[in-house]
């Protein structure tokens, strides 16, 4: 607990000093991501899930919310007595609408190339997006299915 106490005080009192605006969701993030890795993946799945929200919450436009959702369809997949995998696909594709054009972008459609029924038609919706992507190499277009 004191660590994670001064962890926030380091974070704050620069903006604190300088008079500057003490919401920032970079540093916010940070120190949500401190109290998830203070639980540790095993700790307490609704606990984890409810910081991975804050953070989607307070930290939209940042890498650390974009790694949020990653993260909870991760949760979902992983972390819970019972598989959610409804719940990890509605995760990535609220991905995919707030963070479009980004690296993980790609990761998050052959996640969810994964995670849908093979006749689902978003699942085709995907593969073709991925298909026609410049950017990923052949191997991987054509072991698509």
């Amino acid at each position: 607990m004191k660590k994670i106490f001064a962890v926030v005080l380091m974070l704050l009192l620069p903006s604190l000093a300088f008079g500057a605006d003490v919401f920032n969701p970079e540093r916010e993030a940070l120190v949500l991501r401190v109290e998830l890795n203070r639980l540790g993946s095993s700790g307490d799945p609704f606990e984890r899930e409810a910081l991975l929200r804050k953070i989607i919450d307070r930290a939209p436009g940042t890498e650390e919310g974009e790694a949020a959702y990653w993260d909870l369809a991760d949760l979902y997949l992983d972390g819970f007595p019972d598989e959610m995998r409804q719940e990890a696909r509605e995760m990535l594709e609220l991905c995919l609408r707030a963070y479009p054009d980004t690296k993980r972008s790609v990761l998050v459609k052959c996640r969810l190339v994964d995670l849908y029924d093979m006749n689902d038609t978003r699942r085709a919706e995907l593969v073709a997006q991925l298909r026609n992507d410049k950017t990923l190499p052949n191997m991987v277009k054509t072991s698509l299915k």
